[in-house]
């Protein structure tokens, strides 16, 4: 577990054992001690962390409804202290979750005492998916990776990750990212495999190999990191758009369509 400490707020970031690579996450203000869950899947580390450190759940909230997002919701809010707590869910994902829950959606604030947590639609990996900003910090679900995005295998709209991509690409370079699973190593290999000059991708790929080597988990990246080495934020830039009409000259060059070969190339990509 890391914990990351704010100016009036704290983030807890748990990679969780036996699942998909999955992180949990807990935001909590220092002063009132609420706190928001975001897409739990391990209840009972997030309720003994929640019972250690005096904290009172008034969200969960789900930046989409799949499964792994959103399996500890009831157990977290049948225990939680405040009869008042709910989970948060976009419009478009109230059918998937059990009750007890409002929506949010595109420009929602979220208060968690004096927390004040910004609400942005991220659709593509899934028609509900929603993305948290908090500070300078974004939690991007399955949205973004660390150099790498979310796939479309499940009720997903290439054309709409597109879209929130480079939504995500025009928000400020020192956003700290927090992503809902580790892919990173791979992802980077890909990143090279496409671009093997990146020195951006290189030392990332250096960083998370010894760390990984270490037994540590890997550090959230930034977006302007992101920007530098994640091909699916680089669909608009030369060596990206080369090496990809390089394997298929029949390839358009306009991003969308540069973005939607570069998600099926990383389909079917294995190191």
């Amino acid at each position: 577990m890391d914990i990351y400490n704010e100016d009036g707020f704290s983030i807890a970031r748990m990679r969780i054992e036996e699942s998909d690579n999955n992180y949990n996450y807990i935001v909590w203000c220092n002063k009132t001690k609420e706190c928001a869950v975001i897409d739990p899947i391990d209840p009972i580390s997030i309720l003994n962390f929640i019972r250690d450190n005096g904290l009172m759940v008034k969200y969960v909230i789900n930046t989409h409804c799949h499964p792994d997002h959103i399996s500890g919701n009831d157990p977290i809010l049948k225990v939680s202290l405040s009869l008042i707590s709910k989970a948060l869910v976009h419009p478009l994902g109230v059918e998937l979750i059990g009750t007890r829950y409002e929506t949010v959606e595109e420009g929602d604030t979220i208060s968690v005492g004096d927390i004040e947590i910004k609400v942005i639609h991220t659709p593509g990996h899934c028609p509900e998916h929603i993305s948290l900003i908090v500070g300078n910090n974004i939690f991007v679900g399955d949205t973004v990776f660390v150099g790498g995005c979310g796939n479309i295998k499940h009720r997903g709209v290439v054309e709409d990750l597109y879209k929130s991509l480079s939504k995500v690409r025009e928000l400020p370079d020192d956003y700290r990212m927090f992503v809902g699973h580790d892919y990173a190593e791979t992802n980077l290999k890909f990143a090279l495999d496409l671009d093997p000059n990146n020195e951006a991708a290189k030392t990332k790929l250096d960083e998370i190999e010894e760390a990984i080597s270490e037994g540590k988990d890997i550090p959230p990246s930034t977006l302007g990191e992101e920007k530098k080495y994640n091909p699916f934020m680089r669909y608009d830039v030369s060596e990206v758009v080369d090496e990809l009409k390089g394997r298929n000259p029949e390839l358009k060059s306009d991003p969308g369509s540069v973005f939607k070969e570069l998600r099926e190339l990383r389909d079917d990509w294995t190191s």
